[in-house]
């Protein structure tokens, strides 16, 4: 049926015709519950009135929805108004990889580019027991921002042609064997025999598309129908060229793995060939990695700027394409995870030597102490009485370093596993670690001088007498550190505070102290690391994004080789790394990986602080929301969110709970506030590379860039004379800046090392917070914005050593100005958020009293005060911290002189 605009379906209201195929009509439409742009497509009667075929559409649309994948297609909603079903999805701006290629072969980088992200997307499905079986160019899109999307997960369902009489090159059948599926050309050996297909059939599929973008042809280009399905189980297709020239062997090796005739000889998952494509180019990507597509010839502009509904146009909307499994497919994965212990609280794994014992942390019982288990029986007890974190095994495997904390400072001990007292062998250190022969340590320290904070890389004898620096830095941080296996060498991380600049991966000479720096694809935070059996390679973790897993990005374990630079990508993982924390992981035997895993979800609840407690209410999910912020009218929170795959801003209707998205940028979206006059928006983003200031309309149009500080500017805030205040870590201008509302005018106010400020209501003043890190505190000191004066004023923020990566001082002013508000810690040490009188020039430390949080079961993160200051919308935290093992690793390896049977 065709619909005219204003048409109503349920709460989507039909503007205009999209498309019309075999299958359906495609609309553009609006969601007026979320207010956002919407495809809609409206079901043909033969499959509205059937309520088989009704139903098995609604069941393959769920699962396809559930996927979530930033490759995948996203399906909204599946619905029917009067006798008018209807699916609802994303609507995506660009061409097909169809209309790419009439332009002929793609660049080798835009290939395998476009090819790993088709390859993720693949990998998600297919993890998920969801087989496409109908790939094809049509049924891959490339967005105007640079996201390739998989379509037509087979959300329509079409009898089968006479193949024998047909010449459409587009064949459909029911999911019978003995019928051929697919689209021919695109079809695997097995779907032209009838057979059953599983999803290698997709990576077939796969294969012939990466031959035709490589080489602008069909691999299998044949006169009619019959004679493409006799090549396809038959005939090997030509060699693939760019231009005349044979593509790298590398790239070749992997289209003809793809396309072998065999199930069995091809790759046996999408991961893998992902893998392959990246260490075939070498370069990395994850699925969020934008695209640049200014680079592609433009064939026809506007028709690459028409909204562009895929799953459902024109030629897609006749092929079969989903086929949901009642079983996974039965082919190992090359790598399998599996938990190792069970308490949520335990991270930080060392290996023992003989690889009988691992030595971990675990707060499981209130104090962060180290515990030893065993990996025979499975028996776990606590060694250390803590609080202590970062254990390592001796070279003989007869005792165990850590570090402790010891009030403001940290120290390394060392105890014996038989029993016996801990004896301290380095004072004010962060980490430390043995050399394989045990005569000697290597340790980080960080020191103030002054204002300055000094890291030091140095070394020690065994005994922690007679140091000597190797590396000392006042603008970098040293993370973890790890010795080669003939002590030559020691490798870390080199980082800047607060900073989003690049993390560096730095091998030291311990005798010549030459320093050799290597930069990791990415540019992206990195986490722990050890060097493998070869002395030449080190294992790294990296973030999957600037932001680490608030984006819900995935981070990535690489083989990085230190003489050729190159990066093997080894598995993907959720939440293994978190930028100011160091999960760390070992090696237990080749193929085997030991490493702590964390989980976060972080809800928002609006707790009454000068009201009724029953109307405190909690709006919860598996997604991380944080950084709450009312608008002037107190009607609306905005919040930054992973819950879209992507790190965007969202409103939160106080009233109705009903939730919006406001931004849908593929860069990382976050740091929101309103203006004091409710008519803008302001938030950090790496749109332009790094984190800079943008501004838009409240509704999230108009976006635009302010701040152009070039290396990170965090966390704006307004002020009512229109200037826009946020502070920046850049080492040549450190401080809190402002620029005018239209990107003029940018001046520092006061320079420092400051961070996470926040505006008076009136405008006179702003927070700003500092951390002490050697003596375990947060400091609020508070600035005076015209003459960027330091107010003789702070509050002390205490924490335990060894606490979380909370801002220990997050601070937000009550609305009438005499008081501020922050995140804080109790003797218990739980977080929450306390209040403090604002007196210039007096300490109103007696005035502190608790506000909200403070509870055991969650961590007070960030918060929001409303404008009437009778309620405050929290942030909480329920995280969970695992040991697990990952089994099958290709190329890792004990050092050979510890290497365990």
């Amino acid at each position: 049926m065709s619909l005219t605009p204003g048409t109503q379906l349920g709460h989507y209201e039909i503007q205009d015709s999209i498309g019309v195929g075999g299958m359906g009509e495609v609309y553009r439409a609006r969601d007026s519950k979320l207010d956002r742009t919407v495809a809609v497509k409206v079901l043909p009667a033969e499959v509205a009135t059937d309520k088989e075929r009704l139903s098995r559409f609604e069941r393959e649309a769920k699962a396809v929805a559930a996927l979530s994948h930033p490759n995948i297609l996203a399906i909204h909603d599946f619905g029917k108004h009067d006798d008018t079903a209807y699916a609802v999805m994303e609507l995506l701006e660009g061409e097909t990889l169809k209309d790419r290629l009439e332009l002929g072969a793609m660049p080798e980088r835009k290939v395998v580019e476009v090819a790993t992200q088709m390859a993720l997307g693949l990998g998600a499905a297919h993890e998920k027991s969801i087989i496409h079986r109908d790939l094809k160019p049509e049924n891959i899109f490339l967005t105007e921002d640079g996201q390739v999307k998989l379509l037509d997960f087979g959300l329509a369902k079409v009898n089968i042609p006479d193949i024998a009489t047909t010449t459409a090159r587009t064949l459909g059948t029911s999911t019978d064997p003995g019928k051929v599926l697919g689209t021919v050309g695109y079809m695997s050996p097995e779907q032209v025999r009838g057979e059953s297909a599983d999803h290698r059939s997709d990576i077939f599929s796969f294969g012939l598309m990466l031959y035709e973008m490589l080489s602008g042809e069909r691999a299998f280009d044949r006169d009619s129908a019959v004679e493409i399905m006799s090549a396809i189980i038959r005939e090997e297709p030509p060699e693939p060229s760019q231009n005349g020239h044979p593509i790298p062997p590398a790239l070749d090796r992997v289209v003809r793995r793809c396309i072998e005739k065999k199930p069995g000889e091809r790759f046996q998952s999408a991961r893998d060939l992902a893998f392959a494509l990246e260490n075939a180019s070498g370069t990395t990507h994850t699925g969020s990695q934008p695209l640049d597509l200014s680079a592609y010839p433009s064939r026809n502009r506007l028709w690459r700027m028409l909204p562009f509904v895929v799953v459902f146009a024109l030629g897609a909307m006749t092929g079969v394409a989903l086929y949901t499994r009642t079983q996974a497919p039965d082919v190992p994965e090359p790598i399998r995870i599996r938990p190792l212990t069970f308490s949520g609280h335990d991270s930080q794994p060392a290996v023992s030597p003989d690889g009988r014992l691992v030595a971990f942390r675990s707060n499981r019982d209130g104090t962060p102490r180290i515990w030893i288990k065993q990996l025979a029986g499975g028996g776990e007890a606590p060694l250390t009485s803590g609080p202590d974190d970062f254990p390592q095994f001796s070279p003989d495997g007869s005792s165990i370093l850590f570090i402790r904390s010891e009030g403001s400072r940290r120290s390394a001990y060392r105890m014996a596993l038989v029993g016996g007292e801990p004896r301290k062998i380095l004072d004010n250190v962060g980490d430390a670690a043995w050399s394989p022969d045990g005569n000697h340590l290597g340790f980080i320290r960080t020191e103030r001088s002054g204002s300055t904070r000094i890291t030091t890389l140095g070394i020690a004898n065994g005994q922690g007498g007679e140091e000597e620096t190797l590396l000392q830095s006042s603008v970098f941080f040293y993370g973890r550190l790890k010795w080669s296996r003939d002590g030559s060498r020691i490798a870390t991380t080199q980082a800047v505070p607060q900073g989003n600049s690049p993390d560096s991966l730095l091998i030291v000479d311990v005798v010549t102290r030459a320093v050799k720096k290597h930069s990791i694809t990415g540019e992206f935070p990195l986490g722990g690391m050890t060097w493998t059996g070869e002395q030449d390679r080190v294992l790294l973790v990296q973030a999957g994004s600037l932001i680490g897993d608030q984006s819900g990005a995935l981070s990535r374990v690489l083989l990085y080789d230190l003489n050729t630079g190159q990066e093997t990508n080894l598995f993907w993982t959720q939440g293994l790394l978190n930028p100011g924390r160091l999960n760390t992981f070992d090696i237990l035997s080749p193929g085997i990986l030991v490493f702590g895993e964390n989980r976060r979800t972080q809800n928002l609840a609006e707790i009454s602080i000068q009201g009724d407690p029953s109307d405190d209410r909690s709006w919860g999910g598996n997604a991380v929301d944080r950084q709450p912020d009312y608008s002037p009218d107190g009607k609306t929170v905005i919040f930054s969110s992973n819950r879209s795959g992507n790190l965007d801003l969202w409103t939160l209707s106080v009233e109705t709970g009903a939730v919006r998205q406001l931004t849908d940028d593929a860069a990382q979206d976050w740091d929101p506030a309103y203006t004091p006059d409710g008519k803008h928006i302001l938030w950090s983003s790496d749109r332009d590379g790094n984190l800079e200031i943008w501004i838009a309309n409240t509704d999230g149009s108009g976006a635009r860039q302010l701040s152009r500080d070039g290396f990170d500017a965090e966390n704006p805030s307004g002020t009512l004379d229109g200037w826009v205040l946020y502070w920046s870590p850049n080492p040549a201008k450190q401080g809190i800046w402002k620029i005018r509302i239209d990107g003029t005018e940018a001046t520092l106010i006061t320079r420092g090392e400051y961070f996470a400020q926040g505006v008076s209501p009136d405008g006179r003043y702003c927070t700003v917070v500092t951390t002490e890190a050697v003596n375990f505190r947060g400091v609020i000191h508070v600035v005076e914005i015209e003459t960027g004066a330091l107010v003789p004023f702070e509050i002390l923020v205490p924490y335990r050593p060894g606490s979380t990566f909370l801002v220990w001082g997050r601070a937000r002013w009550m609305p009438d100005g005499k008081a501020i508000a922050f995140v804080g810690q109790n003797e218990d040490g739980n977080s929450g958020i306390y209040v403090q009188d604002f007196v210039p020039g007096k300490d109103t430390g007696a005035s502190r009293r608790p506000l909200a949080g403070f509870s055991s079961e969650y961590q007070s993160e960030s918060f929001g005060i409303s404008p009437d200051g009778k309620k405050l919308t929290l942030s909480a935290v329920d995280e969970t911290f695992s040991l697990k093992i990952a089994e099958g690793v290709p190329g890792v390896a004990p050092p050979a002189a510890t290497a365990r049977p």
